[in-house]
């Protein structure tokens, strides 16, 4: 049985079926690589780029002659291939390949090159592209199972990677005043602190940078989530690490907080998480509850237990009062209760409440 876990871009273009599924000639090949493609999410990309150059290949093959085609690309090889390499025989396909790459280089002016450059640049903020470009030798540690996998990093931070994760670090973890693991998938850390050696996650084109919190990072094929539980996280695209004067490029999330990370469009997004936990336990006995106070009481005890910035106009609503008595509802439904309640108005921006009102008689 083959192992396609180690297949590479030229495996895939070589695979008789793999060409057939592509270009939809046979479809009984459907069942085995829409499989191979779930059980091997981090073959995506290179799947992706396999496909993309036979189907470039095969809408630009027409009308140009087998004969003229290798032609090309004996001149091309010629330059590139030692003479042992040109004196062995060439499969029928891997002839086709060539040929209708440098029909690709002749004609359209892309090319073998062209389109291989294009597609391992594509592939650079992946987390293979980290791996690859990465000197030291690293440990990978891969979640094959159906439930949480706990580890321990060398300095002592622990993650719990979600299924058909993984994860790759140095086994030298503390290098250059720095921390560093790539993730791909699903992971909550809990790091040490440590000022002097800060934690990054390197995560389809976001880095995450910590000292000492606990967050959880979640990659997809389009966005990358980043919600912070306790202490402070910063978050910004890997291409502007080496700017760190840009502030505009880079977000501070606090608890309660998360960052969505457009893969497509390096942009950041700030906002709140769906279910805000309690950072501070409130007493179980006098649980939230409020008789007759003004509202400005209230939404400072939510900032308190919750972290989270809630903006109003204080001069507006400094004549509204209310009693309220709630305990264990989520933040957004105690939010919905006192706001309905004083005829005032909510939104979410940037990571913080926006109340608006026209004041209480």
């Amino acid at each position: 049985m083959k192992n396609y876990k180690d297949y590479n871009l030229e495996d895939f273009l070589l695979d008789d079926s793999f060409r057939l599924w592509i270009t939809r000639r046979d479809e009984s090949t459907s069942e085995l690589w829409e499989g191979i493609v779930r059980e091997y999410p981090d073959k995506k990309v290179v799947i992706q780029q396999a496909g993309d150059l036979i189907r470039t290949w095969t809408a630009h093959s027409a009308g140009v002659s087998d004969l003229e085609l290798e032609e090309q690309v004996q001149r091309i090889l010629a330059k590139t291939t030692s003479k042992e390499a040109e004196q062995q025989p060439v499969q029928m396909w891997k002839s086709w390949v060539s040929a209708a790459a440098a029909m690709l280089v002749v004609g359209f002016g892309i090319g073998w090159y062209a389109l291989t450059d294009r597609a391992e640049t594509g592939s650079l903020n992946s987390y293979s592209g980290y791996v690859a470009k990465t000197s030291l030798p690293l440990k990978e540690v891969i979640n094959g199972g159906n439930k949480v996998m706990l580890l321990t990093l060398p300095e002592g931070s622990r993650v719990k990677l979600h299924p058909k994760g993984r994860i790759s670090y140095s086994a030298a973890f503390v290098r250059d005043k720095k921390r560093e693991v790539y993730l791909s998938g699903e992971a909550f850390f809990d790091v040490v602190k440590d000022a002097q050696n800060p934690f990054f996650v390197y995560a389809n084109g976001l880095a995450t940078r910590v000292l000492g919190t606990s967050f959880r990072v979640r990659t997809t094929s389009t966005n990358v989530e980043v919600l912070v539980r306790s202490g402070r996280v910063s978050v910004l695209p890997i291409k502007d690490i080496d700017h760190p004067g840009d502030h505009n490029a880079e977000l501070l999330l606090t608890p309660n907080q998360q960052a969505i990370f457009s893969v497509k469009d390096h942009v950041i997004s700030k906002s709140i998480t769906n279910m805000p936990l309690e950072l501070i336990k409130t007493d179980p006995e006098e649980g939230f509850v409020f008789e007759n106070q003004p509202v400005s009481k209230i939404f400072s005890a939510l900032e308190k237990v919750y972290g989270i910035p809630i903006v109003y106009d204080a001069s507006v609503m400094e004549n509204c009062s209310l009693r309220v008595e709630l305990s264990h509802e989520p933040f957004f439904v105690k939010l919905d209760v006192i706001t309905q309640t004083i005829g005032a108005a909510y939104r979410v921006s940037d990571g913080q409440v926006i109340v608006t009102s026209e004041g209480c008689r």
